[in-house]
C-alpha cells in the first residue's frame, strides 16, 4: 500500500456509489491499494492481473507488436475501505487515478495541518452521470469527531487476490465463467470438509 500513485475475491463488500449531488466520507485506510484488470467483454467482467506470467498480458503484447488493437482493456485501480456518512456503513470505495490524485492533494493539506487523512470528513461532490460527463470536487468538510469504525474494515489486498494464471488461461480458452469460478470454490469446500483418519 503505497501513496506513489504512479507504480503500479470472496465477501459481501459493499462498493461506494457516489450518485450526482453531494457524498460525506471518511477514509478508513493509510493508503489505497493499486491492482491492474483485465476486462473480459465476453463474461462482462474483470480480472485481477497476477503480473509475470500473465495470459492476457501476453496476448497483448503480440497484439502491440503486430500493431493490432487490444482484444482485452487493462486499467490501473485504486481501492480504499471509507465510512459513508449517507449510507451508514464502511464501504469499498473504488476509483482512478484522477479522484486518487485529488485525494492525495487532501491528504497533503491535512498533514500540513498535523493531522491525517483519516482525521477529517472528506466532501465528495459528483456531477454528471455518464461515462464522458461526469466529474468530482473533493474537498475538506471538517474534522471527524466520532471513533474510527472497527467493524466492516475489509483486507482489499486478500479481497483483491490476481486471478491465477490457470484461471484466465481457462478463460480465455472458452471456458464459462462458473465453471472456472464455482468449479473451485466447491472443490475448496469440498476439501475443508474431508475428514482425515
Amino acid at each position: 500500500m503505497s501513496w506513489n500513485l504512479g507504480t503500479g475475491g470472496g465477501s459481501n463488500a459493499e462498493f461506494t456509489k457516489f450518485p450526482p449531488g453531494i457524498t460525506k466520507i471518511r477514509v478508513l485506510d493509510e493508503a489505497p491499494h493499486m491492482r491492474w484488470t483485465h476486462w473480459m467483454n465476453q463474461h462482462k467482467r474483470s480480472l485481477n492481473c497476477p503480473g509475470a506470467g500473465c495470459p492476457i498480458c501476453q496476448i497483448r503484447k503480440g497484439q502491440k507488436a503486430n500493431k493490432e488493437q487490444y482484444t482485452y482493456p487493462m486499467t490501473r485501480r485504486f481501492t480504499m475501505n471509507i465510512f459513508n456518512y449517507e449510507t451508514g456503513k464502511v464501504e469499498i470505495m473504488e476509483q482512478g487515478i484522477g479522484f486518487f490524485e485529488d485525494l492525495r492533494d487532501l491528504k497533503v493539506d491535512t498533514e500540513a495541518e498535523g493531522k491525517k487523512l483519516s482525521d477529517v470528513i472528506i466532501k465528495v461532490r459528483r456531477r454528471g452521470t455518464g461515462k464522458d460527463d461526469t466529474s468530482y470536487r473533493l474537498d475538506i468538510e471538517g474534522d471527524a469527531t466520532e471513533e474510527l469504525p472497527e467493524e466492516g474494515i475489509i483486507d482489499l489486498a486478500q479481497f483483491f487476490q490476481p486471478n491465477t494464471t490457470e484461471q484466465i488461461t481457462r478463460l480465455v480458452n472458452g471456458e464459462a465463467w462458473d465453471e472456472v469460478f464455482v468449479r473451485e470454490e466447491q472443490t475448496e469446500e469440498t476439501e475443508e470438509h474431508v475428514e482425515v483418519r
